[in-house]
């Protein structure tokens, strides 16, 4: 089960919404061999007034940010990771225009025995 919470600059918007879990989705079975039915993605939007990077902010520059936190079986090679936050990238700035070079993807890794769900 991967888990995916987004940070995003702008407005809510459901399509953007559909579009991440879309590009994630993809990504996921791709690189990270998660299971798509079963991963778990969070969207929240931060108005770009209350997002701050050099010392600006975010509503004064003409740029989108996005933070990602991704959550993943230590099973997922390194390989695998560094392609994953690549093709991320490249989504996600099709997707939202030009991101900010302060966007970050994290991926964090847990035991592959360590988790489940309750049913």
């Amino acid at each position: 089960m991967t888990t995916f919470n987004i940070k995003i600059s702008g407005r809510e918007s459901h399509n953007t919404t559909s579009s991440i879990a879309k590009i994630l989705r993809s990504l996921d079975s791709k690189y990270l061999m998660g299971d798509p039915q079963s991963s778990l993605i969070l969207v929240e939007y931060i108005d770009r007034g209350n997002w701050v990077t050099q010392d600006t902010l975010l509503s004064d520059q003409s740029s989108s940010c996005l933070l990602m936190s991704v959550f993943v079986s230590d099973t997922v090679s390194e390989v695998n990771r560094a392609a994953f936050i690549k093709e991320t990238f490249l989504q996600f700035n099709q997707l939202m225009g030009d991101l900010h070079k302060n966007s970050y993807i994290s991926i964090q890794q847990y035991n592959a025995s360590s988790y489940g769900n309750n049913i």
